[in-house]
């Protein structure tokens, strides 16, 4: 399997992802947006990621980059490519296939349990993968469920956290691929929020201590071995 990435921002990289294709000994090549990179020529690969980032979706004056890769992903899902997209990308994605990007009127910052919609749980990509858990969030901004699209996933906090497009696209507004060591240095460098009463953004020690980076990466090797059954397959669409 050949694994294609869209790297957004240094402090969000594969995190679990990495070491998943590395245990199975598969092709990762990364494209550095934030250092300039242009998008992939060659569309050769069997998966694309679309890690998240920092900029904001909506604010194309500022971030150009979000028009040209929105048209491509729009390009990509008519092909019928396969496609994860974590956070700024899940945004991206759904503003490529007619869906809006806005602001919440908090931020969600930490760990919060995330439920999956019942009616989703035959959905391929999300067999075997748990109706309720608890995973990392780091935004303020939300998509809206494109019109092709079926939502999967939502919470208190933020309505709308995951859709699928077909059969062989995931989009989700949390974070299962990140790593302590990935927390960590994330935290070191980025901005400093006030934690907040309702606790939807967490101090720095309760994110950190946290328990649940198993759950995180044992709900992402099983997504990604849900990927690897789906890519074998012919697509539905």
């Amino acid at each position: 399997m050949i694994i294609q990435v869209i790297q957004h921002d240094p402090l969000l990289p594969l995190g679990y992802i990495e070491d998943w294709a590395n245990e199975n000994h598969y092709e990762v090549n990364t494209a550095r947006i934030y250092e300039g990179d242009p998008l992939p020529v060659d569309e050769q690969f069997d998966l694309l990621v679309v890690l998240g980032g920092r900029q904001t979706a909506y604010e194309t004056d500022n971030y150009p980059f979000v028009v040209e890769e929105a048209e491509w992903l729009r390009k990509l899902v008519e092909e019928k490519k396969s496609i994860l997209a974590i956070c700024l990308g899940s945004q991206i994605l759904s503003m490529a296939l007619g869906g809006e990007v806005r602001r919440m009127a908090h931020m969600e910052i930490g760990w919060h349990t995330i439920y999956e919609v019942e009616e989703a749980r035959q959905h391929p990509l999300l067999q075997g993968l748990p109706g309720e858990i608890r995973l990392f969030q780091h935004h303020q901004d939300f998509f809206s469920i494109p019109e092709r699209a079926e939502k999967v996933y939502y919470n208190q906090n933020c309505n709308n956290q995951g859709y699928v497009v077909n059969d062989n696209i995931l989009a989700v507004q949390f974070h299962p691929e990140i790593t302590p060591v990935g927390i960590e240095e994330f935290l070191a460098k980025d901005q400093i929020y006030e934690p907040e009463e309702e606790v939807l953004v967490q101090t720095e020690k309760q994110i950190i201590n946290d328990e649940k980076f198993a759950d995180g990466r044992e709900y992402l090797y099983r997504l990604m071995d849900n990927y690897k059954a789906v890519i074998r397959q012919p697509h539905e669409v």
